[in-house]
Protein backbone atom coordinates (compact mmCIF):
# COMPACT_ATOMS: atom_id res chain seq x y z
CA UNK A 1 0.00 0.00 0.00
CA UNK A 2 1.28 3.30 -0.70
CA UNK A 3 0.97 6.83 0.63
CA UNK A 4 0.47 9.64 -2.06
CA UNK A 5 1.17 13.40 -1.44
CA UNK A 6 -2.21 14.60 -1.54
CA UNK A 7 -3.64 12.05 1.27
CA UNK A 8 -4.79 13.87 4.43
CA UNK A 9 -2.61 15.01 7.00
CA UNK A 10 -4.41 13.45 9.68
CA UNK A 11 -4.22 9.74 7.90
CA UNK A 12 -0.05 10.58 7.81
CA UNK A 13 0.15 11.34 11.46
CA UNK A 14 -1.99 8.63 12.12
CA UNK A 15 -0.16 5.97 10.39
CA UNK A 16 0.35 2.44 11.93
CA UNK A 17 3.71 0.17 11.15
CA UNK A 18 2.82 -3.20 11.26
CA UNK A 19 5.66 -6.43 10.15
CA UNK A 20 3.33 -8.20 7.76
CA UNK A 21 2.75 -5.06 5.84
CA UNK A 22 4.85 -2.76 3.81
CA UNK A 23 4.55 1.32 3.61
CA UNK A 24 6.28 3.94 2.58
CA UNK A 25 7.72 6.94 4.35
CA UNK A 26 5.43 9.66 5.83
CA UNK A 27 4.64 12.14 3.05
CA UNK A 28 6.78 14.92 5.20
CA UNK A 29 9.52 13.52 2.81
CA UNK A 30 9.21 14.68 -0.48
CA UNK A 31 7.14 12.47 -2.65
CA UNK A 32 10.44 11.01 -5.22
CA UNK A 33 11.94 10.42 -2.34
CA UNK A 34 9.93 8.24 -0.40
CA UNK A 35 10.99 4.42 1.11
CA UNK A 36 9.61 1.36 1.97
CA UNK A 37 9.85 0.93 5.73
CA UNK A 38 9.15 -2.81 6.48
CA UNK A 39 7.82 -2.35 10.23
CA UNK A 40 7.79 0.32 12.77
CA UNK A 41 11.79 -0.13 13.94
CA UNK A 42 12.71 0.26 10.38
CA UNK A 43 10.57 3.63 10.45
CA UNK A 44 12.13 4.83 13.91
CA UNK A 45 15.73 4.30 12.66
CA UNK A 46 14.47 5.88 9.60
CA UNK A 47 13.24 8.93 11.76
CA UNK A 48 16.62 8.86 13.63
CA UNK A 49 18.38 9.26 10.13
CA UNK A 50 20.19 5.88 9.54
CA UNK A 51 19.47 2.52 7.94
CA UNK A 52 18.29 -0.80 9.40
CA UNK A 53 21.51 -1.84 9.12
CA UNK A 54 22.60 -4.65 11.93
CA UNK A 55 20.05 -8.06 12.31
CA UNK A 56 17.18 -7.41 14.97
CA UNK A 57 17.13 -10.74 16.14
CA UNK A 58 16.65 -9.82 20.02
CA UNK A 59 13.74 -10.31 21.66
CA UNK A 60 12.39 -8.45 24.45
CA UNK A 61 13.77 -11.65 27.22
CA UNK A 62 17.32 -11.63 24.87
CA UNK A 63 17.24 -7.74 25.87
CA UNK A 64 16.63 -8.08 29.36
CA UNK A 65 19.03 -11.08 29.47
CA UNK A 66 21.82 -9.28 27.86
CA UNK A 67 21.75 -6.19 29.97
CA UNK A 68 21.84 -8.78 32.67
CA UNK A 69 24.72 -10.56 31.52
CA UNK A 70 26.43 -8.11 30.66
CA UNK A 71 26.31 -6.08 33.82
CA UNK A 72 26.82 -9.52 35.94
CA UNK A 73 26.78 -8.37 39.47
CA UNK A 74 27.46 -11.42 40.55
CA UNK A 75 30.84 -11.74 38.83
CA UNK A 76 32.07 -8.46 39.45
CA UNK A 77 31.66 -8.64 43.53
CA UNK A 78 33.46 -11.47 43.26
CA UNK A 79 36.49 -9.80 41.23
CA UNK A 80 36.55 -6.65 43.93
CA UNK A 81 35.51 -8.96 46.73
CA UNK A 82 39.30 -8.54 48.13
CA UNK A 83 38.72 -4.98 47.59
CA UNK A 84 35.90 -4.42 48.84
CA UNK A 85 36.79 -6.35 52.11
CA UNK A 86 40.27 -4.28 52.48
CA UNK A 87 38.44 -1.05 51.87
CA UNK A 88 35.99 -0.39 54.40
CA UNK A 89 34.97 -4.01 54.89
CA UNK A 90 31.60 -5.01 55.62
CA UNK A 91 29.82 -1.99 56.87
CA UNK A 92 30.82 -0.57 53.67
CA UNK A 93 30.32 -2.89 51.25
CA UNK A 94 26.58 -3.54 52.82
CA UNK A 95 25.60 -0.14 53.20
CA UNK A 96 27.33 1.48 50.08
CA UNK A 97 25.34 -1.12 47.88
CA UNK A 98 22.22 -0.02 49.17
CA UNK A 99 23.11 3.47 48.80
CA UNK A 100 24.53 2.82 45.37
CA UNK A 101 21.58 0.86 44.38
CA UNK A 102 18.85 3.22 45.34
CA UNK A 103 20.74 6.34 43.04
CA UNK A 104 21.43 3.65 40.22
CA UNK A 105 17.96 2.84 40.36
CA UNK A 106 17.29 6.32 39.11
CA UNK A 107 19.96 6.39 36.74
CA UNK A 108 18.39 3.61 34.92
CA UNK A 109 15.01 5.05 34.98
CA UNK A 110 16.34 8.41 33.66
CA UNK A 111 18.04 6.50 30.89
CA UNK A 112 15.51 4.28 30.13
CA UNK A 113 13.28 7.23 29.02
CA UNK A 114 15.67 8.34 26.97
CA UNK A 115 16.56 5.04 25.38
CA UNK A 116 12.53 4.66 24.81
CA UNK A 117 13.05 8.08 22.07
CA UNK A 118 16.51 7.40 20.63
CA UNK A 119 17.00 3.50 19.98
CA UNK A 120 19.77 3.19 18.76
CA UNK A 121 23.39 1.40 19.07
CA UNK A 122 25.32 4.54 19.75
CA UNK A 123 23.01 4.80 23.41
CA UNK A 124 24.84 7.31 25.30
CA UNK A 125 26.96 8.96 22.52
CA UNK A 126 23.99 9.41 20.55
CA UNK A 127 21.48 10.77 23.11
CA UNK A 128 24.09 13.38 23.84
CA UNK A 129 24.29 14.70 20.34
CA UNK A 130 20.35 14.74 20.30
CA UNK A 131 19.74 16.13 23.68
CA UNK A 132 22.36 19.37 23.16
CA UNK A 133 21.85 22.48 21.37
CA UNK A 134 22.23 22.16 17.24
CA UNK A 135 25.84 24.26 17.71
CA UNK A 136 27.27 21.97 20.23
CA UNK A 137 25.77 18.64 19.23
CA UNK A 138 29.06 17.21 17.98
CA UNK A 139 31.24 17.94 20.51
CA UNK A 140 28.52 16.60 23.01
CA UNK A 141 28.42 13.46 21.08
CA UNK A 142 32.24 12.96 20.57
CA UNK A 143 32.89 13.64 24.50
CA UNK A 144 30.23 11.39 25.53
CA UNK A 145 31.13 8.58 23.25
CA UNK A 146 34.91 8.52 23.90
CA UNK A 147 34.34 8.26 27.86
CA UNK A 148 31.89 5.46 26.93
CA UNK A 149 33.68 3.55 24.99
CA UNK A 150 36.78 3.91 27.06
CA UNK A 151 34.58 2.88 30.28
CA UNK A 152 33.46 -0.13 27.97
CA UNK A 153 36.76 -1.40 26.78
CA UNK A 154 38.26 -1.17 30.68
CA UNK A 155 35.44 -3.00 31.34
CA UNK A 156 36.50 -5.88 29.30
CA UNK A 157 39.61 -5.86 30.33
CA UNK A 158 38.74 -6.00 33.80
CA UNK A 159 36.56 -8.86 33.51
CA UNK A 160 39.12 -10.59 31.44
CA UNK A 161 41.84 -10.14 33.94
CA UNK A 162 39.18 -11.28 37.01
CA UNK A 163 38.43 -14.32 34.83
CA UNK A 164 42.36 -14.81 35.09
CA UNK A 165 42.38 -14.21 38.96
CA UNK A 166 39.84 -16.94 39.68
CA UNK A 167 41.03 -19.49 37.59
CA UNK A 168 44.23 -18.98 38.94
CA UNK A 169 42.67 -19.83 42.52
CA UNK A 170 41.32 -22.54 40.71
CA UNK A 171 44.26 -23.99 39.52
CA UNK A 172 46.08 -23.49 43.25
CA UNK A 173 43.14 -25.09 44.70
CA UNK A 174 43.34 -28.45 42.58
CA UNK A 175 46.93 -28.14 43.67
CA UNK A 176 48.82 -26.66 40.82
CA UNK A 177 50.77 -22.92 41.07
CA UNK A 178 49.29 -19.67 40.92
CA UNK A 179 48.98 -18.08 37.79
CA UNK A 180 52.55 -15.16 38.27
CA UNK A 181 51.57 -11.75 36.85
CA UNK A 182 53.13 -11.67 33.03
CA UNK A 183 51.08 -15.42 32.33
CA UNK A 184 47.74 -13.96 33.85
CA UNK A 185 47.75 -10.90 31.26
CA UNK A 186 48.76 -13.41 28.76
CA UNK A 187 45.60 -15.49 29.48
CA UNK A 188 43.61 -12.57 29.94
CA UNK A 189 44.40 -11.18 26.28
CA UNK A 190 43.47 -14.70 24.51
CA UNK A 191 40.55 -14.86 26.34
CA UNK A 192 39.41 -11.62 25.22
CA UNK A 193 40.55 -12.68 21.70
CA UNK A 194 37.83 -15.72 22.47
CA UNK A 195 35.43 -13.24 22.93
CA UNK A 196 35.79 -11.72 19.80
CA UNK A 197 35.82 -14.30 17.72
CA UNK A 198 32.61 -15.58 19.43
CA UNK A 199 31.08 -12.02 18.11
CA UNK A 200 31.69 -12.74 14.99
CA UNK A 201 28.64 -14.90 14.51
CA UNK A 202 25.07 -13.63 13.84
CA UNK A 203 23.06 -11.67 16.96
CA UNK A 204 20.01 -14.27 17.23
CA UNK A 205 22.45 -17.17 18.03
CA UNK A 206 24.20 -15.15 20.99
CA UNK A 207 21.21 -14.07 22.17
CA UNK A 208 19.74 -17.74 22.73
CA UNK A 209 23.58 -17.63 24.56
CA UNK A 210 22.99 -14.99 26.42
CA UNK A 211 19.39 -16.12 27.73
CA UNK A 212 20.99 -19.69 29.15
CA UNK A 213 23.79 -16.81 31.24
CA UNK A 214 21.54 -15.46 32.54
CA UNK A 215 19.45 -18.19 34.00
CA UNK A 216 23.07 -19.75 35.21
CA UNK A 217 23.70 -16.20 36.95
CA UNK A 218 20.56 -16.39 38.66
CA UNK A 219 21.02 -20.11 39.41
CA UNK A 220 25.11 -19.81 40.78
CA UNK A 221 23.42 -16.90 43.02
CA UNK A 222 21.05 -19.23 44.57
CA UNK A 223 23.77 -21.96 44.80
CA UNK A 224 26.53 -19.82 46.51
CA UNK A 225 24.22 -18.32 48.62
CA UNK A 226 22.24 -20.91 49.62
CA UNK A 227 25.61 -22.90 50.07
CA UNK A 228 27.61 -20.46 52.63
CA UNK A 229 24.28 -19.57 54.44
CA UNK A 230 23.42 -23.63 55.32
CA UNK A 231 26.69 -25.87 55.13
CA UNK A 232 29.52 -24.01 57.40
CA UNK A 233 28.65 -25.03 61.26
CA UNK A 234 29.58 -21.14 62.49
CA UNK A 235 28.41 -17.98 60.61
CA UNK A 236 29.16 -14.37 61.18
CA UNK A 237 26.33 -12.26 63.49
CA UNK A 238 24.07 -9.47 61.71
CA UNK A 239 26.19 -7.18 63.80
CA UNK A 240 29.90 -7.86 61.78
CA UNK A 241 28.14 -8.08 58.72
CA UNK A 242 25.97 -4.95 59.04
CA UNK A 243 28.55 -2.32 60.82
CA UNK A 244 31.72 -3.31 61.28
CA UNK A 245 34.50 -2.14 59.33
CA UNK A 246 38.09 -2.92 57.94
CA UNK A 247 41.08 -0.94 56.64
CA UNK A 248 44.08 -2.19 54.90
CA UNK A 249 44.69 0.80 53.19
CA UNK A 250 47.09 2.59 55.03
CA UNK A 251 45.06 5.85 55.41
CA UNK A 252 43.67 6.90 58.65
CA UNK A 253 40.61 9.21 57.65
CA UNK A 254 37.84 6.56 57.34
CA UNK A 255 35.01 9.06 56.01
CA UNK A 256 37.76 8.55 53.34
CA UNK A 257 37.77 4.93 52.83
CA UNK A 258 33.94 4.98 52.56
CA UNK A 259 34.35 6.77 49.37
CA UNK A 260 37.12 5.28 47.83
CA UNK A 261 35.37 1.91 49.04
CA UNK A 262 32.27 2.75 46.55
CA UNK A 263 34.26 1.62 43.53
CA UNK A 264 33.17 -1.97 44.49
CA UNK A 265 29.53 -0.79 44.31
CA UNK A 266 29.84 1.60 41.48
CA UNK A 267 31.32 -0.80 39.52
CA UNK A 268 29.54 -3.51 39.83
CA UNK A 269 26.60 -1.57 38.85
CA UNK A 270 28.23 -0.61 35.99
CA UNK A 271 27.13 -1.61 32.15
CA UNK A 272 23.47 -1.08 32.61
CA UNK A 273 22.89 0.96 29.29
CA UNK A 274 23.88 -2.61 27.14
CA UNK A 275 20.46 -2.97 26.48
CA UNK A 276 20.46 0.43 24.80
CA UNK A 277 23.10 -0.16 22.93
CA UNK A 278 21.57 -3.35 21.21
CA UNK A 279 18.46 -1.66 20.14
CA UNK A 280 19.03 -1.51 16.72
CA UNK A 281 18.93 -5.38 16.95
CA UNK A 282 16.35 -5.18 19.34
CA UNK A 283 12.42 -6.12 18.27
CA UNK A 284 10.30 -3.32 19.44
CA UNK A 285 13.23 -1.28 20.40
CA UNK A 286 11.29 1.64 21.85
CA UNK A 287 9.73 -0.62 24.90
CA UNK A 288 11.58 -3.56 24.95
CA UNK A 289 15.16 -2.15 25.22
CA UNK A 290 14.27 0.67 28.16
CA UNK A 291 12.07 -2.08 29.72
CA UNK A 292 15.64 -4.31 29.87
CA UNK A 293 17.69 -1.39 31.14
CA UNK A 294 15.22 -0.92 34.60
CA UNK A 295 14.31 -4.41 34.90
CA UNK A 296 18.24 -5.39 34.71
CA UNK A 297 18.78 -3.04 37.42
CA UNK A 298 16.09 -3.75 40.14
CA UNK A 299 17.11 -7.50 39.89
CA UNK A 300 20.85 -6.59 39.91
CA UNK A 301 20.25 -4.33 42.87
CA UNK A 302 18.53 -7.32 44.55
CA UNK A 303 20.66 -10.24 43.92
CA UNK A 304 23.89 -7.96 44.59
CA UNK A 305 22.72 -7.38 48.26
CA UNK A 306 21.70 -10.76 48.72
CA UNK A 307 25.13 -11.89 47.55
CA UNK A 308 26.92 -9.59 49.75
CA UNK A 309 25.61 -10.31 52.85
CA UNK A 310 25.67 -13.97 51.95
CA UNK A 311 29.76 -14.10 51.71
CA UNK A 312 30.28 -12.14 54.67
CA UNK A 313 28.20 -14.23 56.87
CA UNK A 314 30.34 -16.63 56.09
CA UNK A 315 33.57 -14.71 56.22
CA UNK A 316 34.64 -15.68 59.27
CA UNK A 317 38.18 -14.00 59.86
CA UNK A 318 38.91 -11.05 57.27
CA UNK A 319 42.92 -10.79 57.40
CA UNK A 320 42.65 -14.77 57.02
CA UNK A 321 40.62 -14.32 53.77
CA UNK A 322 42.62 -11.73 52.47
CA UNK A 323 46.01 -13.34 53.19
CA UNK A 324 45.04 -16.98 52.38
CA UNK A 325 47.10 -19.20 49.92
CA UNK A 326 44.62 -18.75 46.58
CA UNK A 327 45.24 -15.04 47.16
CA UNK A 328 41.21 -14.84 46.65
CA UNK A 329 39.32 -13.77 50.17
CA UNK A 330 36.63 -15.34 47.91
CA UNK A 331 37.94 -18.70 47.71
CA UNK A 332 38.86 -18.40 50.98
CA UNK A 333 35.79 -18.15 52.25
CA UNK A 334 34.46 -20.94 50.10
CA UNK A 335 37.08 -23.24 51.38
CA UNK A 336 36.02 -22.27 55.06
CA UNK A 337 31.98 -22.46 54.39
CA UNK A 338 32.12 -25.84 51.79
CA UNK A 339 35.44 -27.09 52.37
CA UNK A 340 37.88 -27.90 49.12
CA UNK A 341 35.72 -29.92 46.72
CA UNK A 342 32.42 -27.42 47.33
CA UNK A 343 35.04 -24.37 46.90
CA UNK A 344 36.62 -25.62 43.75
CA UNK A 345 32.84 -26.29 42.36
CA UNK A 346 31.62 -22.90 43.12
CA UNK A 347 34.40 -21.07 42.16
CA UNK A 348 34.41 -23.05 38.77
CA UNK A 349 30.56 -21.93 38.68
CA UNK A 350 32.02 -18.03 38.89
CA UNK A 351 34.61 -18.82 36.31
CA UNK A 352 31.78 -19.67 33.65
CA UNK A 353 29.98 -16.28 35.10
CA UNK A 354 32.94 -14.27 34.69
CA UNK A 355 33.22 -16.03 30.48
CA UNK A 356 29.82 -15.06 29.97
CA UNK A 357 29.94 -11.40 31.17
CA UNK A 358 33.11 -10.43 29.42
CA UNK A 359 31.82 -11.73 26.19
CA UNK A 360 28.70 -9.71 26.68
CA UNK A 361 30.70 -6.77 28.20
CA UNK A 362 32.84 -6.94 24.56
CA UNK A 363 29.82 -7.08 22.47
CA UNK A 364 28.42 -3.65 24.05
CA UNK A 365 32.02 -2.06 23.28
CA UNK A 366 31.88 -3.05 19.53
CA UNK A 367 28.57 -1.65 19.43
CA UNK A 368 29.37 1.47 20.59
CA UNK A 369 32.11 1.51 18.38
CA UNK A 370 30.22 0.67 15.36
CA UNK A 371 28.07 4.04 16.23
CA UNK A 372 30.91 6.02 16.52
CA UNK A 373 32.75 5.07 13.30
CA UNK A 374 29.10 5.04 11.64
CA UNK A 375 29.17 8.73 12.04
CA UNK A 376 32.93 9.21 11.37
CA UNK A 377 34.17 9.88 15.15
CA UNK A 378 37.32 7.72 15.82
CA UNK A 379 40.45 7.77 13.52
CA UNK A 380 40.30 5.23 10.24
CA UNK A 381 36.68 5.10 10.05
CA UNK A 382 35.85 4.71 6.50
CA UNK A 383 37.87 1.64 6.90
CA UNK A 384 36.57 0.46 9.76
CA UNK A 385 32.93 1.33 9.25
CA UNK A 386 31.75 -2.57 7.74
CA UNK A 387 29.02 -4.84 8.41
CA UNK A 388 29.11 -8.24 7.54
CA UNK A 389 26.80 -8.99 4.88
CA UNK A 390 26.10 -12.73 5.85
CA UNK A 391 26.40 -12.65 9.86
CA UNK A 392 25.33 -8.65 9.91
CA UNK A 393 27.89 -8.01 11.99
CA UNK A 394 30.32 -4.73 12.52
CA UNK A 395 34.04 -7.24 12.75
CA UNK A 396 36.00 -4.32 12.13
CA UNK A 397 34.18 -2.80 15.23
CA UNK A 398 35.28 -5.87 17.39
CA UNK A 399 38.52 -6.54 15.74
CA UNK A 400 39.76 -2.95 16.88
CA UNK A 401 38.00 -3.52 20.49
CA UNK A 402 39.89 -6.26 20.77
CA UNK A 403 42.92 -4.05 20.16
CA UNK A 404 42.43 -1.78 22.93
CA UNK A 405 41.31 -4.31 25.34
CA UNK A 406 45.01 -6.00 24.68
CA UNK A 407 46.47 -2.66 25.18
CA UNK A 408 44.48 -2.18 28.49
CA UNK A 409 45.42 -5.34 29.98
CA UNK A 410 49.27 -4.99 28.65
CA UNK A 411 49.37 -2.18 31.39
CA UNK A 412 49.75 -5.12 33.76
CA UNK A 413 53.14 -6.15 32.14
CA UNK A 414 54.15 -2.65 33.62
CA UNK A 415 52.76 -2.25 36.87
CA UNK A 416 50.71 -4.87 39.28
CA UNK A 417 48.36 -2.72 40.31
CA UNK A 418 47.01 -1.91 36.93
CA UNK A 419 44.26 -4.09 37.78
CA UNK A 420 42.62 -1.90 40.43
CA UNK A 421 43.13 1.54 37.79
CA UNK A 422 41.61 -0.19 35.03
CA UNK A 423 38.68 -0.46 37.49
CA UNK A 424 38.73 2.89 38.11
CA UNK A 425 39.19 3.83 34.22
CA UNK A 426 36.00 1.64 33.34
CA UNK A 427 34.00 3.08 36.19
CA UNK A 428 34.42 6.90 35.48
CA UNK A 429 33.88 6.59 31.28
CA UNK A 430 30.93 4.77 32.62
CA UNK A 431 29.71 7.40 35.03
CA UNK A 432 30.63 10.67 33.14
CA UNK A 433 28.91 8.55 29.84
CA UNK A 434 25.59 7.99 31.56
CA UNK A 435 25.88 11.93 33.28
CA UNK A 436 26.30 13.54 29.92
CA UNK A 437 23.05 13.16 28.61
CA UNK A 438 21.14 12.72 31.38
CA UNK A 439 22.35 16.34 32.47
CA UNK A 440 21.50 17.31 28.90
CA UNK A 441 17.38 16.15 28.99
CA UNK A 442 17.08 18.57 31.77
CA UNK A 443 19.31 21.11 30.54
CA UNK A 444 19.41 22.23 26.74
CA UNK A 445 16.85 19.41 26.06
CA UNK A 446 14.30 20.67 28.67
CA UNK A 447 11.52 21.48 26.29
CA UNK A 448 12.35 19.87 23.45
CA UNK A 449 12.62 16.27 24.31
CA UNK A 450 9.90 14.21 22.91
CA UNK A 451 8.99 11.33 25.59
CA UNK A 452 9.06 7.80 24.05
CA UNK A 453 6.45 4.51 25.02
CA UNK A 454 8.69 4.53 28.64
CA UNK A 455 8.66 7.70 30.35
CA UNK A 456 8.71 9.19 33.66
CA UNK A 457 5.59 11.85 33.43
CA UNK A 458 6.24 14.74 35.72
CA UNK A 459 9.65 12.66 37.91
CA UNK A 460 11.28 13.04 34.55
CA UNK A 461 13.20 16.50 35.51
CA UNK A 462 13.78 16.23 39.14
CA UNK A 463 15.02 12.40 38.82
CA UNK A 464 17.07 13.58 35.93
CA UNK A 465 18.92 16.00 38.41
CA UNK A 466 19.51 13.63 41.19
CA UNK A 467 20.95 11.03 38.39
CA UNK A 468 23.04 14.07 36.93
CA UNK A 469 24.58 15.01 40.64
CA UNK A 470 24.94 11.47 41.86
CA UNK A 471 26.68 10.46 38.49
CA UNK A 472 29.07 13.53 38.81
CA UNK A 473 29.61 13.95 41.92
CA UNK A 474 30.66 10.38 42.45
CA UNK A 475 32.85 9.97 39.48
CA UNK A 476 35.75 12.19 41.07
CA UNK A 477 36.05 9.21 44.09
CA UNK A 478 37.56 7.03 41.38
CA UNK A 479 40.91 9.41 40.13
CA UNK A 480 41.83 9.31 43.98
CA UNK A 481 44.51 6.97 45.63
CA UNK A 482 43.46 3.38 47.04
CA UNK A 483 46.53 3.25 48.77
CA UNK A 484 49.02 4.92 51.00
CA UNK A 485 51.39 5.53 50.87
CA UNK A 486 51.63 6.55 47.40
CA UNK A 487 54.43 5.35 45.36
CA UNK A 488 54.57 4.99 41.53
CA UNK A 489 53.79 1.09 41.85
CA UNK A 490 50.78 1.86 44.54
CA UNK A 491 49.97 4.55 42.28
CA UNK A 492 46.06 4.87 41.04
CA UNK A 493 46.98 5.46 37.06
CA UNK A 494 43.53 5.87 36.50
CA UNK A 495 43.62 9.78 36.07
CA UNK A 496 46.45 9.46 34.13
CA UNK A 497 44.71 7.39 31.59
CA UNK A 498 41.72 8.97 31.89
CA UNK A 499 43.39 12.41 30.89
CA UNK A 500 46.01 10.75 28.74
CA UNK A 501 43.22 9.82 26.80
CA UNK A 502 41.07 13.18 27.07
CA UNK A 503 44.41 14.93 26.03
CA UNK A 504 44.51 12.88 22.37
CA UNK A 505 41.01 12.89 21.62
CA UNK A 506 41.18 16.60 22.19
CA UNK A 507 44.14 16.99 19.64
CA UNK A 508 41.93 14.51 17.34
CA UNK A 509 39.20 16.73 17.72
CA UNK A 510 40.87 20.22 17.42
CA UNK A 511 43.35 19.54 14.55
CA UNK A 512 40.68 17.23 12.09
CA UNK A 513 37.53 16.16 13.52
CA UNK A 514 35.45 19.32 14.23
CA UNK A 515 36.35 19.87 10.94
CA UNK A 516 33.80 17.38 9.45
CA UNK A 517 32.52 15.71 12.30
CA UNK A 518 28.77 16.16 12.92
CA UNK A 519 27.85 14.19 15.48
CA UNK A 520 24.79 11.66 14.68
CA UNK A 521 21.74 12.65 12.68
CA UNK A 522 19.19 14.54 13.99
CA UNK A 523 15.61 14.55 13.22
CA UNK A 524 15.21 18.35 13.89
CA UNK A 525 17.87 19.18 10.64
CA UNK A 526 18.04 19.66 7.40
CA UNK A 527 20.90 17.52 6.23
CA UNK A 528 20.05 14.40 7.89
CA UNK A 529 20.35 11.47 6.34
CA UNK A 530 17.21 10.73 4.60
CA UNK A 531 18.57 11.33 0.81
CA UNK A 532 18.84 7.64 -0.36
CA UNK A 533 16.31 4.88 -0.03
CA UNK A 534 16.24 2.61 2.94
CA UNK A 535 16.44 -0.14 0.77
CA UNK A 536 19.55 1.24 -0.59
CA UNK A 537 23.20 2.10 1.36
CA UNK A 538 23.18 4.96 3.96
CA UNK A 539 25.51 8.29 2.94
CA UNK A 540 27.36 7.80 6.09
CA UNK A 541 29.45 10.31 7.95
CA UNK A 542 32.46 8.38 6.92
CA UNK A 543 32.21 8.98 3.36
CA UNK A 544 32.93 13.05 4.33
CA UNK A 545 35.93 11.84 6.67
CA UNK A 546 37.98 9.65 4.03
CA UNK A 547 40.87 11.96 4.20
CA UNK A 548 41.73 10.55 7.86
Amino acid sequence: RRVHGDQEKEEEDSMSFVATEVYVAPTSVPQEDQYLLLNEDDAEMHRLGYKQELLRGFSGLMSFTFCFTAVAVLSSISILFNFGLSTGGPAVMVWGWVISSAFTIVVGLCMAEICSTYPSAGSVYHWAGQLARREHAPLASYITGWFNFLGNAAGDATFAYGFVQLLSAAVSLGGGSAFDNDTSVWIAIAVCLAWSLQNATRIDQQGWLNNFAALWQLGTAVVVIVSVLVAPPERQTAEFVFTSTHNTTGFGSMAYVCCIGLLMALFSFSGYEAGAHMAEETRDAGTAAPWGVVICVVLSAVTGLLYIVGLLFATLNINDALNGQSQSALVEVFLDAVGKPGALALTSLLIVNLYFSGMSSLTVTSRICFAMVRDAALPGSSFLYAVNPVTKMPLRAVALVFVLDAALLALGFVNSTAFSAVTSISTIGYQLSYAIPIFLRVTDGRTSFRQGKFNLGRWSLPLGWVASLWLIGSSFLFLLPTVSPVTPSSMNYCGVVVCGTLLLCGIYWWTLARHWFKGPPRPDSDTNCLEEPLTGSRTSSVHNAKHM
